[in-house]
């Protein structure tokens, strides 16, 4: 037997036993398409699964990501309609566009407060990104979550 056909059974039981998982190919490309050339990326800094409201049957997640000049917090609601909600704050505040891509859905954006708060309601369900454009700097880019 000779090296490209050993090769090629290595490569197919690789695929029967350890596949890449659904969709990665689309999670890479989304992550892929942001278009800003200065860009600084955030890093998933922890995230926190709590029960919210008077009997916990709301579910919210608390997700951080810290960047070199710039941290996001997000808490994410599930609404009763499917939809979720992003709370979400950025240190050091500011008064800065904030935009929310959700994969197969159209981009939408805010401008935090002063105080640096921001909100996204009704947000469909799917791969989204946080991009953060402060006026001078870096663009701040979160990595893929999925809502």
């Amino acid at each position: 037997m000779d090296e490209l056909t050993l090769l090629r059974l290595l490569a197919g039981a690789l695929d029967r036993t350890d596949p890449p998982p659904a969709g990665l190919d689309d999670r890479v490309m989304f992550a892929l398409e942001v278009d800003a050339v200065d860009t600084e990326m955030a890093w998933l800094e922890r995230e926190v699964l709590t029960g919210s409201g008077a009997r916990a049957s709301e579910h919210s997640r608390t997700i951080t990501f810290d960047s070199a000049s710039l941290t996001v917090m997000i808490s994410v609601v599930e609404r009763a309609d499917g939809r979720v909600r992003l709370d979400g704050w950025l240190a050091p505040p500011g008064p800065l566009r904030v935009e929310l891509r959700v994969a197969a859905h159209p981009d939408s954006a805010v401008h935090a407060g002063a105080d640096g708060r921001f909100v996204f309601d009704n947000v469909p369900r799917g791969l989204a990104q946080l991009v953060v454009q402060p006026p001078s700097g870096p663009t701040v880019v979160t990595p893929a979550l999925a809502l």
